[in-house]
């Protein structure tokens, strides 16, 4: 913290209406990622909308479909789960993450948590996204 913990990071105050292709809502060529998608906390997190809001505004510039990531993959299902909990008062009340907190423990619950890697492949390649994730 290069201001010793006193006023260096002011966060979680612009989220922005959004749909799990993470086009923000009433603007036609808008995509957002990391916090302003939601409370999503982590480098992976906004690795991971930063990427497919990039993807999908590409896809928007080239008039194709966007891209929505399905819930049978921990990457679709945490965009789809924080959307909807962003727009109720207890679900403000928290922060979402891969690593730990309330979406850590719905990752495993739904069985979306794992190490092995030829596992988490096949989910991958069961979805049609390989190419998507390679």
């Amino acid at each position: 913290p290069y201001a010793g913990g006193m006023g260096n990071s002011i966060r979680y105050v612009g989220m922005s209406p959004r749909n799990d292709a993470l086009k923000v809502d009433g603007v036609e060529n808008l995509f957002c990622a990391g916090e302003k998608a939601g409370l999503l906390v982590g480098h992976t997190e906004a690795i991971v909308t930063g990427t497919l809001a990039g993807c999908n505004a590409v896809r928007h510039i080239r008039g194709e479909r966007p891209l929505i990531l399905p819930d049978t993959l921990a990457t679709g299902d945490a965009i789809g789960y924080v959307g909807t909990q962003m727009t109720t008062e207890e679900g403000l009340g928290f922060k979402y993450t891969f690593s730990g907190s309330v979406y850590f423990d719905r990752m495993k619950a739904k069985g979306l948590y794992g190490i092995d890697a030829i596992e988490i492949c096949s989910r991958v390649e069961r979805t049609g996204l390989t190419g998507v994730f390679a």
